[in-house]
This record gives structure tokens, C-alpha cells and sequence, in this order.
């Protein structure tokens, strides 16, 4: 969780606390509408703060994601490329299709 999002999930908790003690003090005074609608407020900021929990977690994990495959992307480019600059024309035509690196003969290089 970032700074700024761990921020405003603190709001949201003290925000959420406090209207639910202005809830009470209301019910107590026999305010009991205000005390309701106080509640149903606390409430929504609770709701409020779960969800901006679990956004945070998918966001984490679409930057998880992200990472994972731009690695693997990378690792495959570094791997083509190698065979592209060690093996024959026939293999860099079929991209490695029924290809084996270790009985290729044919070695199309330019002298």
C-alpha cells in the first residue's frame, strides 16, 4: 500500500470512528433520526475503506502480473535473438520449428 492510499485509509477509519461517536452522543440525547442517518454515513465510509482495501490488492496484483510477463517476453526475445546469431538460415526461417542446434551443419554465414 502506498503512502498516499495508507492515508486515506486512515481517514476513512478515523472519519468512519468519529461519525459513529456523533451517533451515539446524538443517541443519547434522543436524537434518534440523526443518531440513524450518523450511523448509515459511518457505515458508508466503512464500505469506503473495504474497497479501497481490495483495490489496492488489485493493483498489486496487476503489477505483479505486468512484471511477470514483461520478464518472460524478454527472456524469449534474448533467446531468439541468440539462436538467430549462432544457427542457419533454415532455422531462423522456421523460427526453431524442428530444429536442432547441437546437428545443424549448415552454417549460412557470409564469409
Amino acid at each position: 500500500m502506498t503512502g498516499p492510499a495508507r492515508a486515506l485509509w486512515w481517514h476513512y477509519l478515523l472519519a468512519s470512528l468519529f461519525i459513529a461517536y456523533c451517533g451515539i452522543a446524538s443517541a443519547r440525547s434522543g436524537a434518534l433520526w440523526y443518531a440513524a442517518g450518523l450511523f448509515a454515513v459511518s457505515l458508508l465510509l466503512l464500505v469506503a475503506l473495504a474497497r479501497e482495501y481490495a483495490a489496492d490488492d488489485e493493483r498489486r496484483a496487476a503489477a505483479v502480473r505486468a512484471e511477470r510477463a514483461a520478464r518472460v517476453r524478454t527472456r524469449q526475445d534474448g533467446i531468439w535473438v541468440a539462436l538467430e546469431r549462432t544457427c542457419c538460415l533454415r532455422s531462423w526461417e522456421s523460427r526453431g520449428a524442428g530444429h536442432d542446434p547441437l546437428r545443424c551443419a549448415r552454417k549460412d554465414q557470409a564469409a
